[in-house]
């Protein structure tokens, strides 16, 4: 029997509209602080704190999410809110 590996993983949720500077620092502070080997980024279909109508497509959301996390290998971005 293999040894088993626990990971650390951490999820940040949101509307990302826009992601910025703010989001990532949370992100990287947590990380570090808690020692989590990832954090999903994870943006939402629709908020309920925000006007849907106004809400930039959940695809263009989750592209800026890529984008913004591009060069950090413990960031990844999930779009299992999004395709729910």
């Amino acid at each position: 029997m293999g040894k088993r590996v626990i990971r650390k993983i951490g999820i940040l949720g949101g509307s990302f509209d826009p992601v910025h500077i703010g989001h990532l620092i949370i992100a990287e502070q947590i990380s570090e602080r808690l020692t989590l080997d990832s954090v999903l980024v994870i943006p939402c279909n629709t908020p309920p704190h925000k006007d849907a109508v106004n809400l930039t497509p959940g695809g263009r959301r989750f592209r800026m999410v890529e984008l913004a996390i591009e060069g950090n290998p413990r960031f990844r971005a999930c779009d299992i809110e999004l395709t729910r």
